[in-house]
C-alpha cells in the first residue's frame, strides 16, 4: 500500500496567502526574539529575502511573500517556482555560500537556528540581519508560521494558514472516533534499523493521524532498535516516508529474518506518505497528517 500525502491542502494555503497577503499589514521596526534567543529589530518591511529551510520556503510561499524570496538552498524544491531562485548551498551550515548570499544583497536572511548557529557572526560581520526558527512540535510550527507572517507583514495570511492546516488535521483525527489507537512502527531508515522516537514531527503526526508510535516511550529522536524490540511491541502497521525505496514493500519486509512474526509484516499493512510533507514544518505537515489517518481508517 502506497499513499502519499495530497497537495490539495497545500494548495489551498497557497491559494489563501496569496489572496490575503495582497496589502503588507504590518508597521515596522519591529522587534522580536527568534528561536537563537536573540533580540532582532527589523526596521522595514524585507523585499528581499534568502531563506536557508525548505520548510521556511514553503511557508513564504503559502503566506504570499514567495515574491520577496531571493535566494534558496539546493532542497528548496516546493513549491516549483522555487526551481528558478538562485542557490546559495544546501541545508547545512558548512554548505552555504556566504559570498552568493551577499552578492543577493537581501535585507534578511531566515535560517536554522540549531543547523546555522556558526553563521550568526558571519552573517553579523557582513551585516545581513538574520533570524532563526527552530519549530518541535505542531503548536511550535502554528507559531512560527505566524512569526514569519509577522516579519513579512502577512499576518493576516498567515492566520489562515494555520486555521487550515488546523481543520485538516481536525478531520484527520475525526477518522478514529473512539476506537484504540493502532500501534505504528515508523521506519526511517532498515540499515542501521532506525526509527522515531517521542518528540518528532513523526511521532506526533502518527498521534494526530489517530495511531500510537511504539516507541514514543524513547527520549532518543532518531533511536536504532532491534527486530526482537519490534517484534516485541508487535505494531498494526509500519509505516515509511516514500523516498525508502523498495525495501519497505510487503513482500520486501517479509524476507527480513524474523520479520514474518510481526503482525503488520503477517496482515499486509505497510504504507508510505510523502517524506517531504513529514520531515518538513511546512503547512503540509497537516496532508501527512491526513495521510495518516487515511492509511489507518480509509476514507
Amino acid at each position: 500500500m502506497r499513499i502519499k500525502a495530497g497537495f490539495l491542502g497545500a494548495a489551498l494555503v497557497l491559494v489563501l496567502g496569496a489572496g490575503l497577503a495582497a496589502q503588507d499589514n504590518r508597521s515596522f521596526p519591529l522587534t522580536m526574539r527568534d528561536a537563537a534567543g536573540r533580540t532582532v529589530t527589523i526596521s522595514a518591511l524585507p523585499r528581499r529575502i534568502v531563506s536557508l529551510s525548505p520548510a521556511v520556503t514553503e511557508i513564504l510561499f503559502a503566506i504570499g511573500a514567495g515574491d520577496r524570496v531571493v535566494g534558496v538552498t539546493e532542497y528548496c524544491n516546493y513549491p516549483p517556482e522555487t526551481a528558478k531562485i538562485p542557490k546559495v548551498g544546501g541545508f547545512s551550515g558548512i554548505t552555504v555560500n556566504l559570498e552568493q548570499i551577499a552578492v543577493l544583497r537581501p535585507d534578511l536572511v531566515i535560517l536554522s537556528a540549531f543547523m546555522h548557529d556558526r553563521l550568526f557572526p558571519l552573517l553579523e560581520r557582513l551585516s545581513i540581519l538574520n533570524f532563526a526558527v527552530e519549530p518541535r512540535s505542531f503548536e511550535e510550527v502554528y507559531r512560527t508560521i505566524e512569526t514569519l507572517g509577522a516579519l513579512t507583514g502577512r499576518e493576516e495570511a498567515a492566520r489562515a494558514v494555520v486555521a487550515q492546516m488546523r481543520a485538516t488535521i481536525a478531520r484527520a483525527g475525526e477518522r478514529r472516533g473512539s476506537r484504540e489507537r493502532p500501534g505504528v512502527f515508523w521506519e526511517l531508515s532498515d540499515e542501521p534499523l532506525m526509527t522515531a522516537g517521542g518528540g518528532t514531527f513523526i511521532s506526533e503526526a502518527i498521534y494526530l493521524g489517530g495511531g500510537r508510535n511504539i516507541f514514543e516511550d524513547l527520549a532518543i529522536e532518531w533511536p536504532t532498535v532491534s527486530v526482537e524490540q519490534v517484534l516485541l511491541r508487535r505494531p498494526a502497521w509500519i509505516i515509511a516516508g516514500d523516498d525508502h525505496g523498495k525495501s519497505i514493500e510487503p513482500a520486501q519486509l517479509a524476507r527480513r529474518p524474523g520479520w514474518q512474526g510481526i503482525p503488520a509484516v503477517r496482515n499486509g499493512r505497510v504504507a508510505t506518505v510523502s517524506a517531504d510533507s513529514l520531515y518538513r514544518y511546512g503547512p503540509r505537515l497537516a496532508d501527512a497528517v491526513l495521510a495518516i489517518s487515511t492509511i489507518l481508517y480509509g476514507e
